[in-house]
């Protein structure tokens, strides 16, 4: 029996919002079913709002939501979801992206493991992120790098490549006894030394900061797209993230692109993120996708 179907459209936390749910019973004691039914639809409207909020904090921390952070919070809290409402009766519940309803945009390389060295997926050293791409301080290359060496010559590098041979260089290394030293050479010849404590920095390279504090210029007078590569990258640990156009060239032997927890990967920025949720127990059945616009489509 069909007791429910519901559309809801909301605005929670500047994102839109739809919900679509469909609520079915079985022919078991009424008096069960009705109260059952009364807290999925309550659990509904939490886990949507949980949904949104877990994607705005995403979209909040990088400036874009990618598919695979997306899909691994949703299946943390999917697990955590179930684990509640099994303490109250027996049920089955699953909350997932739906990748195949959802749509994309750029492309998203990020490595999360903070102790993983900056290398490659097949652990190059030295190696291309990425070829042919446009990235400025809107789509900003931001690092947490921690730097293993204290010598310059094999120091972890950036290295940019403009479209006219123009070449930018950012190198990081330890400056003894807890300092971390970021060296940067221009086009042009000239260089900018920055030392800060400790024994890592938050950098942004396509922004020009480093802890937050403007340091640096990325790149003056190359002239996009650009060649980023990365040199000694096992002298660093680290995490980083990128947005780059699908234009781009990124090598999929340089990424991992399955859904796992292997790093660094390549994933796609979501545009709009369809979320499924499935609700099984003896006397309710429920269905339910939620939609969530998080920019305006580019496709």
């Amino acid at each position: 029996m069909l007791v429910g179907a519901v559309v809801i459209a909301v605005s929670l936390l500047g994102l839109a919002v739809v919900l679509n749910s469909t609520i079915h019973t079985q022919n078991t004691n009424p008096g069960d079913t009705l109260e059952e039914t009364r807290e999925v639809e309550q659990q509904l409207q939490v886990i949507r709002t949980d949904v949104s909020r877990l994607t705005e904090q995403l979209s909040q921390r990088d400036g874009h939501v990618d598919a695979r952070e997306l899909r691994t919070t949703l299946i943390f809290y999917s697990d955590r979801k179930a684990e509640q409402i099994v303490d109250r009766r027996p049920a089955y519940i699953d909350v997932k992206l739906n990748e195949n309803a959802s749509s994309f945009d750029r492309e998203v390389l990020r490595q999360n493991d903070p102790t993983r060295n900056i290398v490659s997926r097949t652990d190059e050293k030295d190696w291309t992120l990425a070829a042919n791409a446009a990235f400025d301080e809107s789509t900003p290359f931001e690092l947490a790098i921690e730097p293993q060496d204290a010598g310059f010559p094999t120091a972890t590098t950036f290295v940019v490549e403009g479209d006219d041979g123009g070449m930018w260089n950012l190198s990081v290394t330890q400056d003894p006894p807890n300092a971390v030293r970021v060296n940067v050479i221009y086009n042009n010849g000239t260089t900018a030394t920055t030392t800060v404590s400790g024994s890592a920095t938050q950098l942004n390279m396509t922004g020009g900061t480093i802890n937050g504090t403007q340091s640096f210029a990325f790149a003056p007078g190359l002239e996009a797209p650009y060649d980023l590569q990365i040199k000694n990258g096992h002298r660093a640990t680290g995490t980083y993230t990128i947005v780059v156009d699908e234009a781009s060239d990124v090598k999929d032997s340089n990424f991992h692109t399955d859904p796992t927890d292997s790093q660094p990967y390549v994933s796609r920025e979501l545009t709009t993120a369809v979320v499924d949720l499935q609700y099984v127990s003896n006397e309710v059945s429920a269905q339910s996708q939620i939609t969530i616009q998080l920019k305006e489509n580019s496709e």
